[in-house]
């Protein structure tokens, strides 16, 4: 039974593939896409991740002040970050 990876590139640049993955690569066939329409690149400019367009719950937790000062420190969008890395350790 194959199983299915998904990698992200920062996943690749930590683990590089090995070469019996890369072998495994090259001998996978292609997925038959002859259903699928024709998707313009104005088309996919408008596809988000799951996750971003996911509905999100609006609650309060509690964060050690020093861990909140260092999101916040990273600039704007920290409140997403720290999602992402909730995120990245829930699901991996």
């Amino acid at each position: 039974m194959n199983t299915i990876v998904t990698m992200t590139l920062d996943d690749l640049k930590k683990t590089p593939l090995t070469e019996e993955e890369k072998q495994t690569i090259r001998k996978a066939r292609a997925i038959p896409t002859d259903d699928c329409p024709e998707q313009s690149k104005e088309d996919l400019a408008k596809f988000k991740p799951w996750y971003e367009v996911h509905q999100k719950d609006e609650n309060s937790i509690k964060i050690d002040t020093d861990v909140l000062e260092w999101f916040k420190a990273q600039g704007k969008g920290y409140k997403t970050k720290i999602n992402a890395v909730l995120r990245s350790y829930a699901f991996g």
